[in-house]
């Protein structure tokens, strides 16, 4: 009986493993195409990709995390800001429910603030008041949550940086808060393959940028 028992434990732990496997796997596959993307379709394509592997594995947040990373990024390509909001709409759908799977989570947060972003250039005269407080809120949440996360700092420079001088934004006042960034993503070590390991490239650009035009 005992034999049995163990024989049985084995199996369950062997499909459990392969399962995993096999999950990890598509979820680098999809992960490594986001770098290959060119037009806004090829994003929403990936969202795709990701929603389906959510579906499949009910209980993990990162497919629908990535969903809503790669929409947004759609939404930034896409011209017409009519079809950005309802890109967005579908963003905040996805980040939601991987909120719901994974609360309290400083990667989670930073995309809220991301989306906030995304909703504010939109039209930034008539949204800056709303969608600018919902950005900082969550970027604020997301440092408190993981000090150590370098991606709310990138995000909150971009956003300075795109910002004009005479409401305290530009280039210079963005650039401690880039280089505060920066420095965390020399020591950030993500979690395993999948995890956000995103924007240190893009930090680096915004630096260099900066620096040339001094």
């Amino acid at each position: 009986m005992r034999k049995s028992l163990s024989v049985i434990l084995s199996l369950m732990f062997l499909t459990v493993a392969i399962a995993d496997d096999k999950y990890e796997k598509e979820m680098k596959k999809n992960v490594d195409k986001i770098s290959e993307c060119k037009i806004a379709n090829d994003y929403l394509k990936l969202a795709n990709n990701f929603e389906r592997i959510a579906v499949a594995e009910k209980d993990k947040w990162l497919p629908y995390y990535y969903g809503s990373f790669v929409t947004v990024l759609a939404s930034y390509i896409d011209s017409s800001n009519s079809r950005k909001d309802i890109y967005l709409d579908k963003a905040d759908k996805f980040i939601n429910a991987a909120d719901s799977l994974s609360p309290d989570n400083s990667e989670i947060f930073t995309l809220k603030g991301m989306i906030s972003q995304a909703r504010m250039q939109v039209d930034p005269m008539n949204r800056w008041q709303k969608y600018g407080a919902d950005a900082n809120n969550n970027f604020a949440k997301a440092m408190q949550i993981d000090t150590l996360n370098p991606r709310p700092e990138y995000l909150i420079g971009v956003g300075l940086f795109y910002t004009p001088p005479q409401f305290g934004g530009g280039p210079t006042a963005a650039k401690p808060i880039l280089e505060k960034s920066f420095a965390k993503f020399e020591k950030f070590v993500p979690e395993n393959d999948i995890a956000p390991n995103w924007g240190k490239d893009q930090v680096a650009d915004y630096l260099k940028q900066i620096n040339e035009s001094k």
